[in-house]
């Protein structure tokens, strides 16, 4: 097989269309479409199913040969209308995969003839991330509620929050800005389209992740307020509730006041006894949230000299990527399983929060690492709460270290199938033959299982 440095050629994340199909498919009154090659759909349903999607997309058969269908257009608005008749949808997301952005299928021009269909463009060669690809989503169905009108009603002292995160994360942001003495009104994405509506109409924003760079643009253009990063840690959630009043106009000395409330519970927590000083944390995920959960582990006492993202560096990132790189920590945007790997092997860390391939890896040199999207990013991170909850799983993973290389040891001599074969790992990140600590030794002789028992 080719070396494992080829994998430099994308970044490490899924398919794009499914970060929107995220949001799309659990939007009650959508039916999403999805047009592109049969052989997208499977995949994409499938990791919408497996995220908890409400509802399945329609898409149409094709086929390469249907792409050279001169009456495909007309053919697909067709198809889409009686859609529509059938099954009485508010909004139908019509999503241009590849190939039909590629042969020049117009879902704007379609949009034109059904006022249902919100057009979306979601590509691999054009949408570098899956969390990318939500902001995508989410930026269209708010130009279509513009176009409505549903953003005429603004109320003074409002607050909506924008990301997807942990129920009780919003509960919390929610009672934090009530202390301001604002109206807190909802969060998106939801399942509710009305909460896009509110959304329009607060005065001020909490975009609480970084890659919303479109729809931030919106709220621009409506004069709408908008705070980037999010209350995690003792020093960031200082920073943040400051910020936040500031654009809020809330009173100075009220935002003093529970700004130092929060950042003292917090830091309560960090220095506790779930505090990381001695720990070593690479923070190597595909969620988009990585810069935050690295500065909460950082507050925390751990060593995090890596961390990566397969989003693009914005202005959205600015606060939190200052505040990494003051402490000297390297963070790659756009990042390849290769870029993880090698850091992997470089830094030699206690835990690797990581994509799969890589947090096999670790696991190969005897870090206990984990799957950063099911582990990290499915867990509440704000406030004090959110602060207990990380460190308690990263104590967790740390005690389960000697298990590990127990069996990492039992093992040592079996050439197990996996995706990775051991020898092109070892050839990509071990050039020389007398590096005597990669794989933490696989170089020297160990008992068989046989010999062993």
């Amino acid at each position: 097989m080719e070396p494992i440095k080829s994998i430099k050629l994308a970044t490490q994340s899924p398919c794009p269309a499914f970060g929107g199909l995220r949001i799309l498919t659990r939007l009650e009154g959508f039916l999403p479409v999805l047009l592109g090659n049969h052989g997208c759909y499977y995949g994409l349903n499938f990791l919408s199913h497996f995220y908890a999607a409400r509802k399945s997309t329609y898409a149409p058969l094709l086929y390469s040969l249907d792409f050279a269908d001169r009456n495909l257009q007309h053919k697909l608005v067709g198809a889409v209308q009686e859609m529509i008749e059938k099954e009485k949808p508010e909004f139908v997301p019509v999503i241009n995969l590849c190939v039909a952005t590629t042969v020049g299928l117009d879902i704007d021009e379609m949009a034109r003839q059904i006022p249902e269909i919100i057009p979306l463009s979601i590509t691999g060669f054009g949408t570098r991330s899956h969390a990318e690809a939500k902001d995508v989503s989410i930026d269209g169905i708010f130009k279509k509620l513009r176009q409505q009108g549903d953003h005429k009603l603004k109320e003074p002292g409002t607050v909506a929050s924008l990301g997807e995160v942990f129920p009780a994360d919003t509960i919390a942001i929610e009672q934090l800005v009530e202390k301001m003495g604002l109206k807190y009104r909802a969060n998106v994405p939801s399942k509710d389209i009305n909460d896009f509506r509110k959304a329009l109409n607060v005065s001020t924003l909490a975009c609480l992740h970084p890659f919303y760079t479109r729809t931030v643009k919106q709220f621009d253009e409506m004069a709408i307020a908008t705070v980037t990063s999010a209350p995690v840690g003792a020093e960031c959630t200082y920073d943040w509730i400051k910020a936040f009043a500031a654009k809020a106009n809330v009173d100075s000395r009220k935002a003093e006041k529970i700004a130092l409330e929060e950042r003292d519970a917090i830091q309560k927590v960090l220095s506790g006894p779930l505090n990381l000083k001695g720990y070593r944390i690479l923070v190597a995920g595909y969620e988009g949230i990585e810069l935050l959960i690295a500065r909460l582990l950082v507050e925390a006492g751990a060593d995090v000299p890596y961390v990566s993202t397969s989003i693009g560096k914005s202005n959205l990132c600015e606060p939190d990527l200052s505040w990494l790189k003051e402490r000297g920590i390297h963070v790659k945007f756009r990042k390849s399983a290769a870029d993880d790997l090698m850091a992997v092997k470089e830094y030699k860390p206690h835990i690797a929060l990581a994509a799969t391939d890589v947090a096999g890896m670790g696991k190969e040199l005897g870090s206990a690492s984990v799957y950063f999207t099911n582990l990290i990013a499915a867990r509440p991170t704000f406030l004090a709460h959110g602060a207990e909850n990380v460190l308690s799983l990263m104590h967790r993973l740390l005690q389960t270290s000697p298990s590990l290389n127990k069996v990492r040891s039992f093992f040592q001599d079996f050439d197990m199938p996996r995706s990775i074969p051991v020898q092109d790992v070892q050839a990509h990140l071990c050039p020389s033959s007398n590096d005597s600590s990669c794989f933490a030794g696989s170089h020297t002789h160990t008992m068989s299982r046989k010999e062993r028992e």
